[in-house]
């Protein structure tokens, strides 16, 4: 097998929902990991974003038979035969989307990008442990960052500003060169100690249902913001025959190695949320 690595920036806010009953003043809640708390993608919610993006649609909506690149990398569907998509697994494996940055308000700024050494260390293992082809001089820089010591409250910027807030925080200065990791973390980097990003609130949004104009219910939805990055991996085989490249991996490969693409992933994709560019960086 061979795992490649893949970001996804959000364009528009998302909302992959959890699905948990909960009895909190926000209804409707973003997937989170059990451990970090932080907000995640589930694989199996990834996974269906890229069956449905990859799939084809009728004039009336209806999904047609799948590809044989889809049936490859993701299996059979209830459309199928139902022995045989029982017995079809998907040749591709998805992992888990984790947070890398999530902006953050400020005072001096429209946004900061922020993230935490445990973050970009959970980045560096993940590299490590699927054995990714990565650039060097990047892991290098990225390891150099995951090794800065951030006070509690007290964030820190990488560039010459004075009276820096970002939400709550007075942000410290460093002078430390982050030239290397802006273009893959984004430019305006903020490190934050691990439990302040770890607590630092989503936004959560109002939404109303209307029936003939009159408001009938109105609920709170968490959503993880426009400008956000995450990062995933996929398992490939490399067994592949030369043949069956062109019907059933070419069409996948390059919509992600040659440039970005854009898709849209979680709930509410009729006003516009969950739409991202999902980019393969991973050599």
């Amino acid at each position: 097998m061979k795992t490649e690595l893949y970001t996804i920036e959000t364009l528009s806010n998302l909302h992959v929902g959890s699905g948990d009953i909960n009895f909190d003043v926000i209804d409707n809640q973003v997937q989170r990991d059990a451990t970090t708390n932080l907000p995640i993608i589930n694989s199996s919610s990834l996974k269906g974003a890229f069956r449905e993006h990859f799939s084809s649609f009728d004039a009336e909506g209806k999904k047609e038979k799948d590809s044989k690149m889809v049936r490859y990398i993701f299996g059979g569907s209830n459309n199928e035969n139902q022995a045989q998509a029982q017995t079809q697994a998907g040749a591709y494996s998805f992992f888990e989307a984790t947070l890398l940055t999530r902006p953050v308000r400020s005072n001096k700024k429209s946004y900061f990008n922020a993230t935490s050494p445990s973050v970009i260390k959970n980045l560096l293992e993940s590299i490590e442990n699927f054995n990714i082809e990565f650039d060097e001089e990047l892991k290098t820089s990225l390891l150099a960052l995951s090794k800065v010591e951030v006070k509690a409250d007290k964030p820190i910027i990488f560039e010459n500003l004075s009276g820096v807030i970002l939400e709550d925080y007075e942000a410290e200065n460093s002078k430390e060169d982050v030239s290397k990791v802006s273009e893959f973390l984004g430019e305006n980097l903020a490190l934050f100690n691990d439990e302040d990003f770890k607590n630092l609130d989503l936004p959560v949004l109002a939404r109303n249902y209307l029936e003939d104009g009159i408001s009938k219910n109105l609920w709170y939805e968490e959503v993880v913001p426009k400008k956000s990055k995450f990062t995933f991996v996929i398992a490939k085989p490399t067994n592949i025959d030369e043949r069956d490249y062109e019907d059933k991996v070419k069409g996948f490969e390059s919509r992600f190695t040659k440039e970005s693409s854009t898709l849209q992933i979680g709930a509410n994709k009729s006003i516009g949320y969950g739409f991202t560019k999902v980019t393969k960086v991973s050599k």
